[in-house]
């Protein structure tokens, strides 16, 4: 009966946490956190899948979109700085039909771009739950 009650209010406590957000803070607060981005100029599908990946990444942070012109990448290293982020996610539309991803660590960590090819949002999959 001891154990239960402890049990209890465990459960209790960590849905208190989630309803305040305290958790997700606390944990980006750190360092953790991945900076998501876009350039000007995306189409609606590719805000789509912005919006995906910041939903899907465990402490994705969405930013507005940047001005990649002035300052270049290194404006993201900048934000990510800002918004005391370890990693940055940039998709850039540089042709209105070709989009990249960059992503990076932040400050002085090591890039990749990838082409992004065939999009697929979470709107568009049918997926039957049981």
């Amino acid at each position: 009966i001891n154990a239960r009650a402890r049990l209890s209010t465990l459960v209790m406590v960590e849905k208190r946490k989630r309803k305040s957000g305290k958790a997700e803070q606390a944990a980006v607060a750190h360092g953790a956190g991945c900076l998501v981005a876009s350039t000007r100029g995306i189409r609606a599908r590719h805000r789509h899948l912005m919006r995906d990946l910041t939903r899907l990444l465990p402490h994705g942070l969405p930013h507005s979109k940047v001005d990649t012109d002035e300052a270049g990448l290194g404006g993201m290293a900048a934000l990510c700085e800002e918004n005391d982020c370890s990693t940055s996610l940039l998709l850039d539309a540089r042709d209105p039909r070709r989009l990249y991803m960059w992503v990076g660590g932040c400050p002085d960590g090591p890039t990749a771009m990838f082409r992004v090819m065939n999009i697929h949002t979470v709107a568009e999959l049918k997926l039957e739950a049981r």
